[in-house]
């Protein structure tokens, strides 16, 4: 019923009568991958061969209402929502002057150097980007977003400033939870002249995250602040509620054509939350040989949870209160606490290589390698084999 509704709405799209321009546009990203061990899993692949965790299909309708004025949707159906279709981006644009465009509805966020067409891709030489960077929890925000664009000499260059709020789906310590950015401000700036080109963003906003288990738990750890005073501290150092995150990002991009390499760190933090400060990173090369486009890849991903660590170090292991079940819950929520602040911590690196072949223009064969390494725990170690085709119209 969710398609069905969602593609009777592009249809009402297509047959509007102000739509004086209609422009579709497609996408498919048929990407099948396994892990090449039994035990392994990564990524969301396992020893099975599946095409449900990167797989997606999608459909982009652009009207213009006016000459100033167009409408955006974008319907997007994923492997691992079962295919079922639905708008993620739905906006209008308003173009002031000739640098100048302003946006507003459900956007992509500009987080990242592929975000505008991270959907699609063809746009890219990986079969997917890398993880350690692009594995979010979130791309859109409903909000307002301001593109200036413009050049000088053999500079092109451009700002955007986004403004607006997100609901996604997160975890916390591996459990579900309602993700909530309230006040988000985004600022990014992009520049390139012939084979170089850089950009960079930052952004700001208010960032909970709601499960009812993790909420329980941390309401019980602050009830025993009349027993242990810093147990009222740890309660709100890891609680995800109304806290300031901050993202930063930047990358650098050298493409001769016949050769290209490419890196983009990111850097996120939440103050007075259980998320770690999270730093990312890759490199990237390949190289052009008519149609073949053979690669490499090396990716980072850490998050220190020093901070988390702190919060427990000040708690007591265990008390004494003269009540034997007071003493033992305290002892359950002092362990549990400290296994979530464990949890946070994070050390992965991964090495992907992989070949694109271009059959016709729209149309690209892709397979990667990737090797996973958890230097926390070998035994999340992986080889993770991917094919799939990128198709554009």
């Amino acid at each position: 019923m969710k398609t069905k509704l969602a593609l009777l709405s592009v249809a009402g799209l297509l047959a509007a009568p102000a739509m004086a321009d209609i422009q579709i546009n497609g996408f498919a990203n048929l990407i099948a991958g396994m892990t090449l061990d039994d035990d392994e899993s990564v990524y969301d692949y396992d020893s099975d061969f599946s095409f449900d965790p990167a797989s997606v299909f999608g459909l982009q309708v652009r009207g213009e209402v006016s000459d100033k004025l167009s409408a955006t949707a974008q319907l997007v159906g994923r492997g691992r929502d079962d295919y079922d279709a639905d708008f993620e981006w739905a906006y209008m644009t308003y173009v002031l002057n000739n640098n100048v465009n302003i946006s507003a509805g459900r956007l992509r966020m500009p987080l990242f150097k592929y975000s505008a067409s991270l959907d699609i891709g063809y746009s890219y030489h990986w079969l997917t980007p890398p993880d350690a960077v692009y594995g979010i929890d979130f791309n859109n925000i409903d909000g307002i977003r301001v593109d200036y664009m413009n050049y000088s000499g053999d500079w092109e260059y451009g700002a955007q400033f986004t403004v607006g709020r997100v609901e996604a789906d997160t975890t916390i310590s591996g459990t579900p939870a309602a993700l909530e950015l309230q006040g988000v401000v985004a600022v990014s700036f992009e520049a390139t002249r012939d084979w170089f080109s850089a950009r960079t963003l930052l952004a700001r906003g208010k960032t909970s995250a709601a499960n009812a288990d993790f909420d329980n738990f941390i309401g019980g750890l602050g009830q025993f602040g009349a027993f242990v005073p810093s147990a009222s501290d740890a309660a709100e150092g890891l609680s995800v509620n109304d806290d300031t995150g901050t993202f930063f990002e930047v990358a650098v991009d050298i493409d001769k054509y016949d050769w290209f390499v490419g890196a983009e760190f990111t850097q996120t933090e939440v103050d007075g939350s259980v998320i770690a400060d999270n730093k990312a990173w890759y490199v990237t090369a390949g190289m052009r040989f008519g149609k073949f486009t053979p690669h490499i890849t090396y990716e980072v991903e850490e998050a220190d949870n020093g901070d988390q660590l702190g919060l427990i170090a000040a708690l007591p292991s265990s008390i004494s209160s003269g009540d034997a079940v007071t003493d033992a819950t305290w002892s359950a929520i002092y362990q549990g606490a400290a296994g979530i602040a464990a949890q946070q911590k994070l050390d992965v690196s991964a090495v992907t290589v992989g070949l694109r072949y271009d059959v016709e223009p729209g149309f690209a064969l892709k397979t990667d390698v990737t090797w996973y390494s958890d230097d926390l725990n070998d035994l999340n170690d992986a080889t993770l084999l991917k094919v799939g085709v990128n198709y554009t119209f």
